[in-house]
């Protein structure tokens, strides 16, 4: 008899867009794809999400996460709450904080995936007051749940810090994608396109970028540089008026198939973020085989390294300039060379074939 795997989330991409909610849908396509588990899944959507040949069962709680959030999280996991008890035996994976009402009760069969970590990466006193509620709903779950996902690197120090006994119940399961064949690129000594995607947000750290584009067009790179500026935010407006450079061209929202074509057109991959989980749209650019320009912050020490490109220290434009100006001057050989290593890294690490298998090893060995 399967196992059953009950898969709670707050979404499910398309229906709602964030690196969380296209997790779980290319997660759960793949682990239906084994056919080794009765895979119910819990989501907000009024919707059929999945095709029904994947055999996934879907259990619709329409449901809308507007308004004060911790609020509406608790309010779901009421929901959520009856259709676990339903399911006694089932094996618990929970994104986010979509599951807390009754968790002392069934936490021994829950996995929760906190994915990023942010409020744990909160850089001044006044975030880390702003973001306290969270950190007190997120320690909540890492308490009394018996697994916790790490993403990885720094993600895996934070929940040791955080769990009295982290080591016993963390265990890492990075990002992925669904990498297409190796990109053949031809590498130009004269120009670079520099190409950023992400919201227009603090914590993406675009100003900063900024700052090192005005410094390397006051030292004579403005004809050696173009920048692609990729998403939209709360941010936007202000940024586009404030840093009306030439060489930068900000492309508002791009949606998938622009993306890959995005990937393809430019040659460098820079992503200043000043905290983060492990970024899909740097493990997007790999794929594409970009070398990278990424903080060391999150998980993305384990992504980027000498080998496919810079991991910088964060908020330090200095730092970030010097990573542009270095890969500027770089052979083509030798940019060739970090373009495919970021390519064959994806493949050997962090494909969805490799990530689902690693989560059915996790599920064949749990509450065994």
């Amino acid at each position: 008899m399967r196992k059953q795997l009950l898969f709670i989330t707050d979404g499910i991409f398309p229906h709602a867009v964030g690196g969380m909610q296209r997790h779980s849908a290319l997660l759960l396509e793949k682990l239906a794809k084994a056919n080794t588990l009765e895979i119910i899944v819990v989501h907000p959507h009024e919707q059929q999400v999945f095709p029904i040949e994947l055999g996934i069962k879907e259990i619709k709680i329409p449901f809308k996460f507007d308004g004060f959030y911790l609020r509406k999280c608790w309010e779901y996991s009421k929901l959520v709450y009856d259709i676990i008890k339903r399911y006694p035996k089932a094996i618990i994976y929970a994104q986010g904080l979509s599951v807390l009402k009754g968790l002392p009760e069934f936490g021994n069969r829950v996995i929760v995936n906190p994915h990023g970590l942010e409020p744990f990466q909160s850089l001044t006193f006044s975030d880390r007051m702003k973001t306290l509620p969270l950190r007190l709903f997120e320690k909540y779950q890492f308490k009394h749940a018996a697994r916790i996902v790490s993403l990885g690197g720094n993600l895996t120090k934070i929940l040791h810090r955080e769990i009295a006994n982290g080591k016993n119940k963390v265990v890492v399961l990075p990002n992925a994608v669904n990498p297409g064949p190796l990109q053949a690129r031809l590498f130009n000594d004269e120009k670079i396109s520099l190409l950023f995607v992400g919201r227009f947000a603090f914590n993406k750290g675009i100003n900063i970028l900024m700052d090192a584009v005005r410094q390397l067009n006051n030292e004579g790179y403005l004809n050696r540089l173009q920048f692609n500026i990729v998403g939209k935010g709360p941010l936007y407006e202000q940024y586009i008026k404030e840093y009306n450079f030439p060489n930068v061209n900000f492309v508002g929202f791009a949606d998938d198939d622009r993306l890959v074509s995005l990937y393809e057109e430019n040659d460098l991959f820079v992503f200043h973020t000043l905290f983060e989980g492990m970024p899909t749209v740097v493990l997007e650019a790999m794929s594409a085989s970009m070398p990278i320009i990424v903080t060391d912050t999150g998980a993305t020490a384990e992504l980027v390294d000498s080998d496919n490109g810079f991991l910088i220290e964060t908020a330090n434009v200095r730092a970030l300039k010097w990573a542009i100006q270095r890969y500027y001057q770089l052979k083509p050989e030798e940019k060739k060379a970090l373009s495919e290593k970021s390519y064959q890294k994806v493949v050997e690490k962090f494909t969805w074939e490799k990530v689902a298998r690693q989560h059915l090893d996790l599920f064949d060995n749990f509450m065994a």
